[in-house]
């Protein structure tokens, strides 16, 4: 009778979550939502094909001769690429994040808090960031097995340019 009792207790035991250490072995190494890097790249290809992969060669270039410019010599130039000669102009810098793919992105940062009104600038204006969708994939080390990877995808929100805006004023009550 007693084997009986213990046969019944199995489900429970089960249902509770004892695993026999045999199956608890097997389990660690293939840890659901884990895969292997050879699958990693397979999966990171097959996003890049349908989502598309940033070009960074232009803008990486663009970055370089970006980082030194101010918002004044944007002002006395005016010309050029859009960037250039917006009322809010602006740069891109490169963002680089080891565990998202793309691990670079160009983003946009505003040269000007203010916007350029007759090539200089007006400060009862804001230059402002755009921001666009982007869809990116996350990659994180299994908890048991650093070799393999856990894979998610995620939305960021990319700043693309900026554009000049009234400033938010608070509403007063009276």
């Amino acid at each position: 009778m007693s084997r009986l009792v213990g046969l019944q207790m199995i489900p429970l035991l089960l249902f509770n979550g004892f695993v026999p250490a045999s199956s608890s072995a097997a389990a660690a190494t293939r840890s659901p939502g884990c895969i292997s890097l050879e699958r990693l790249n397979r999966t990171v290809d097959r996003f890049q094909r349908t989502h598309g992969s940033p070009t960074m060669t232009r803008n990486r270039q663009d970055a370089r001769q970006d980082a030194r410019q101010t918002c004044a010599q944007a002002a006395a130039g005016m010309s050029g690429e859009l960037r250039d000669r917006s009322l809010a102009p602006w740069r891109y810098s490169i963002n680089t994040e080891d565990d998202r793919i793309p691990h670079k992105i160009a983003v946009a940062e505003c040269l000007c808090d203010g916007c350029i009104i007759n090539q200089r600038e007006d400060m009862r204006y804001n230059s402002v960031p755009v921001f666009a969708p982007l869809m990116v994939m996350r990659k994180t080390p299994c908890p048991r097995d650093h070799a393999r990877f856990m894979v998610s995808r995620d939305w960021i929100k990319v700043p693309v340019g900026c554009t000049c805006a009234a400033p938010k004023y608070a509403k007063r009550s009276t």
